[in-house]
């Protein structure tokens, strides 16, 4: 019984995780918070003033929404950055690591997050001015949005694991998502997974959401592309007892000389 409760049992460990799941979901929400309460105030109305005044209201959110995002970006990046050290297992400092992953990929992190915001608000408004028109045009619009929705799950774990410029960034994130199709079928169904559970529960699940409703899935998407990950990352030397020993003995006489 007793084992139950070690350190290294798999509860432990099981619930270790959830807490860090839950600490970094908590910390991507900060950061959000701008574009929370932005569309909050520019998107609630719509309940209020009909269909009428929707493209208006989407409109004006969706630029606000733009400035307001741009925190959001590194933060999303901070947070894949830590997750995937979560799913392999890899020990670090949760919030040290968070921040400094941060800080070293605001600059382009932002930059994606405000093409990705919009590109993503080019496809709802043509969706909604499509409306009464050919139903074709819409499904091609759909179909669209549903392409660049795959490639952007992989923006922010790809910026978070691999040094790249911008484009080779977007371009690659179109090119895992195409190879790990299944995978990515699966993340999609993941990350909406908060939405459907608000949409049918309402807000009942708020509290939960602010739990685990974006470092959560991000989680389980870590654990799916994982394996996908690495098949592009360098393969790390695996080194004989013999060749570490000789290493080893190279180094403490390498320090000899320099004295």
């Amino acid at each position: 019984m007793g084992k139950i409760f070690d350190l290294d049992s798999p509860l432990i460990r099981g619930l270790n995780k959830f807490a860090d799941v839950m600490w970094l979901n908590i910390l991507v929400l900060i950061f959000g918070i701008p574009l929370i309460v932005e569309q909050f105030f520019m998107l609630g109305p719509i309940m209020y003033d009909g269909a009428d005044a929707v493209f208006n209201y989407v409109l004006y959110a969706w630029l606000f929404g733009i400035v307001c995002s741009i925190p959001l970006g590194p933060a999303l990046t901070a947070m894949h950055f830590v997750l995937l050290k979560i799913v392999r297992e890899e020990e670090s400092y949760i919030t040290k690591t968070f921040f400094k992953s941060f800080k070293e990929n605001f600059v382009q992190s932002a930059i994606l997050q405000v093409i990705q915001f919009v590109a993503g608000g080019i496809i709802v408004i043509d969706f909604i001015l499509m409306k009464g028109q050919s139903p074709v045009l819409r499904y091609v619009t759909m179909a669209v949005g549903i392409i660049l929705y795959f490639a952007a799950l992989y923006i922010f774990p790809l910026q978070s694991k691999f040094e790249n410029k911008i484009v080779g960034t977007i371009k690659n994130s179109f090119l895992v998502s195409i190879m790990a199709l299944p995978r990515t079928f699966a993340m999609a169904i993941v990350t909406l997974l908060p939405f459907l559970f608000l949409y049918f529960f309402d807000m009942k699940v708020v509290p939960i959401l602010i739990l685990i409703g974006i470092a959560g899935p991000g989680y389980l998407c870590a654990a799916l592309y994982n394996d996908t990950f690495k098949k592009f990352e360098p393969k790390e030397e695996t080194l004989t007892e013999e060749q570490e020993l000789e290493n080893a003995i190279k180094k403490i006489d390498d320090g000899e000389d320099t004295d």
